[in-house]
C-alpha cells in the first residue's frame, strides 16, 4: 500500500517582485525636511535605496509622493521610478499603504488572468508587493536578497513576511498577491497593521539580527548617529533644506 506524503511546504513557481517605496512623510521632527532626499557621500537615501532593491533584481519600483514633490519629484524621477501621488498635502501612513495596495492590484489585474497556477515560464502572473519605507540608510541588496529568498521559501500559508530583529519588526514588508486584495478590501480607514492583526496567522516573521532592517531615519538623534557612523563621508540636505 503506497504510503502518503504531504505537499511541499514552498511554493512551486515562485511569483515576481514589485516593490512600492513610501516617501510621503512630512518628516516633522527633523523639521520638516523630505527624509528620501538627505544625501550621504553626495548620494540622497533614495538613490540608494533604489540601486539596492535593482540589485536584488526588483522590478518594477514605484514611489509614493506626498508633500515636498518639487524636491522628490525630480529626484524619483531620475531614478526611473513610477510615481504615485497623494492629491493633498498632508497624508498618513495608511493613505501611502492604500495608493501603494491600489496601484499594485491594478498592475496585477491588468495582467489579464491575476495568479496563475500554469507551469510555464511565459505565463504571467501578479507580483507579490515589497513595501519599503524610504528612510532606511543602511539597507543594502544582500539584505534585500536575504528576504526575497526566504520569502520564496516560506511555508504554504503564509501571505505576509516582515523582518524580526530582537522582538522588534521591521522593514521592509512582503505581501502575497492574496493578501494585497484582502488589505484593499478593509475600510478606508484601516491599513497593513489593522489586517495583521486581524490575520496574525498569516504572517510568517524573517527573524535576522541585521539592524538594517530597524534602523531608520526620524529623529536629530538618529541623524546624529548616521553621520558619526559614516564619517568622514559628507551628511547633507540639499537646497533649500540645508538652511537652519
Amino acid at each position: 500500500m503506497p504510503t502518503q506524503t504531504s505537499a511541499p511546504a514552498t511554493a512551486q513557481v515562485p511569483a515576481p517582485v514589485a516593490a512600492t517605496i513610501l516617501a510621503a512623510g512630512l518628516g516633522r521632527r527633523l523639521g520638516g525636511r523630505p527624509k528620501a532626499a538627505l544625501q550621504i557621500g553626495g548620494r540622497s537615501l533614495l538613490e540608494r535605496l533604489v540601486d539596492a532593491l535593482r540589485a536584488a533584481g526588483i522590478e518594477p519600483i514605484r514611489i509614493v509622493l506626498g508633500p515636498y514633490t518639487e524636491t522628490l519629484l525630480p529626484l524619483a524621477q531620475r531614478c526611473g521610478l513610477q510615481v504615485l501621488a497623494h492629491d493633498r498635502p498632508e497624508t498618513g501612513l495608511i493613505d501611502s499603504q492604500r495608493l501603494a495596495i491600489q496601484a499594485h492590484l491594478a498592475q496585477g489585474q491588468a495582467l489579464g488572468q491575476g495568479r496563475s497556477t500554469a507551469p510555464a515560464p511565459a505565463q504571467a502572473q501578479a507580483p507579490d508587493l515589497l513595501l519599503v519605507l524610504a528612510d532606511l540608510p543602511w539597507l543594502q541588496a544582500d539584505h534585500v536578497r536575504a528576504l526575497l529568498e526566504h520569502w520564496q521559501r516560506r511555508a504554504a500559508g503564509t501571505e505576509a513576511q516582515m523582518p524580526l530583529v530582537a522582538g522588534v519588526r521591521g522593514h521592509p514588508v512582503l505581501l502575497s498577491w492574496q493578501a494585497v486584495g484582502q488589505i484593499a478590501a478593509l475600510p478606508p480607514d484601516a491599513g497593513i497593521r489593522d489586517w495583521l492583526k486581524d490575520y496574525p496567522g498569516l504572517i510568517g516573521p524573517f527573524i535576522s539580527q541585521q539592524p538594517a532592517y530597524i534602523t531608520d531615519l526620524d529623529t536629530p538623534t538618529d541623524l546624529a548617529a548616521l553621520e558619526q557612523a559614516v564619517w568622514p563621508e559628507p551628511v547633507r540636505w540639499p537646497a533649500p533644506w540645508d538652511q537652519p
